[in-house]
């Protein structure tokens, strides 16, 4: 982009005070071109707005609460799941609504709000598309106090997380999920845990455990396919743990949303989750680490303003 296009763009219609946000490396470089035809398509609406590009981690949640002070009441986002996790730690509980244009690895969240936007659609959108009101996840512990939008996760998938956010190769997308499954297998304990919900309990060991805001994460895994992110409820799915060969016929069960028919797999919804377990053992939502148990996940009902593309999707 060029220096003009990180001013403020002047004399559109409709100037509410949009501010784009770029990820520009997201996606592998989707973000950039994302940004690019959306830029052309908003300007051609006469929308009036600023771009703000990331350059580190971290930048993405910064520039959005810088945008929220100067009145910004609508972000624009492009990029994938793990800068829309940055930016709701700025928007949780604001008047601003997000608007996500879907240039990441995994888009898991835009998919949650409807049918994923081409740029145009998106400008489009902008003028006079739905707003809905969703849910975030707030988990807490000893030095951590952070919002998800997806799912969190615990046990064999946050290993999984870890070992594919740390992994170099040409492997993206579900292909580098299952290699890292398949290498976090071998040698994995399943650690031992104390779960705690609204009307139940679980001691003991896990394969993994996943408390979902959204029916999917990890680019469309159906890990949970009743989670509403507008019910107020988290849906939790419990997988207790199976030797090396079952795990490898349970796990396409799951990929393919197929699992609630097996016996090691439990479904339960609850607003609230609480966590005890062996030290250092993390919770990683919205493809990010998050947390390290002990733990506490508590939904925090309609903390969330976005820009919908269907309205009521989930």
């Amino acid at each position: 982009m060029t220096s003009d296009e990180r001013e403020q763009e002047a004399g559109g219609r409709e100037a509410k005070g949009i501010s784009l946000i770029v990820n520009p490396v997201g996606g592998r470089g989707r973000g950039r071109r994302y940004a690019k035809r959306l830029i052309q398509a908003m300007r051609a609406r006469g929308l009036a707005f600023e771009v703000l590009e990331t350059r580190r981690r971290g930048d993405a949640r910064a520039l959005a609460q810088r945008a929220c002070g100067h009145g910004a009441d609508t972000i624009v986002l492009v990029g994938g799941d793990g800068s829309v996790h940055e930016v709701i730690q700025a928007l949780a509980g604001q008047a601003a609504r997000l608007a996500v244009g879907p240039a990441g690895r995994c888009n898991d969240f835009a998919r949650s709000l409807g049918p994923l936007p081409r740029p145009e659609t998106l400008a489009g959108l902008l003028v006079d598309g739905p707003t809905r009101v969703l849910d975030l996840v707030q988990a807490r512990g000893q030095g951590f106090d952070r919002y998800y939008c997806t799912v969190g996760a615990i046990g064999f998938d946050a290993q999984v997380s870890r070992f594919v956010d740390t992994m170099r190769g040409p492997l993206k997308g579900q292909p580098a999920y299952l290699y890292g499954v398949l290498r976090v297998l071998v040698g994995y304990r399943p650690p031992m845990v104390e779960l705690t919900w609204e009307g139940g309990q679980y001691r003991g060991p896990i394969l993994l455990v996943a408390a979902a805001n959204t029916r999917t994460y990890g680019n469309q895994i159906p890990i949970a396919p009743r989670a509403r992110p507008d019910d107020g409820l988290l849906e939790l799915c419990l997988v207790r743990p199976a030797g090396f060969w079952r795990v490898l016929t349970v796990l396409p069960q799951l990929l393919l949303g197929r699992h609630g028919r097996l016996p090691e797999v439990s479904f339960m919804a609850s607003p609230w989750l609480r966590v005890e377990s062996e030290a250092g053992l993390e919770l990683w939502a919205d493809g990010e680490p998050v947390a390290v148990a002990p733990l506490s996940l508590q939904v925090e009902p309609g903390a969330l303003r976005v820009l919908a593309t269907t309205p009521g999707r989930s």
